[in-house]
């Protein structure tokens, strides 16, 4: 998994596109985030930094996808764009 994958499939979320989402996608993206949530620095020994804004963006994405499975998608849209917010900074 990657960011542009991740993207991809927030965006399938977006545009109501299902066919432009594999199986298991989903659960890997929300993964992906996640371990994103708590990065360790390049310099050795230097403690873990955390990243609110990466957390928030796993939490909608995590949201939006239950939605969208569910068929809701009006309710997945703006929690599909509030966690793409994170790959436009």
């Amino acid at each position: 998994m990657d960011a542009v994958t991740v993207r991809t499939v927030l965006t399938a979320v977006v545009e109501n596109n299902p066919s432009q989402i594999q199986p298991g996608e989903p659960a890997q993206a929300i993964a992906w985030l996640k371990q994103r949530i708590w990065i360790r620095g390049s310099d050795k020994g230097r403690e873990p930094e955390h990243h609110p804004e990466i957390e928030a963006a796993a939490r909608a994405a995590e949201r939006a996808f239950a939605l969208f499975q569910r068929g809701d998608v009006d309710a997945a849209k703006p929690l599909a764009l509030e966690a793409l917010k994170m790959f436009t900074v």
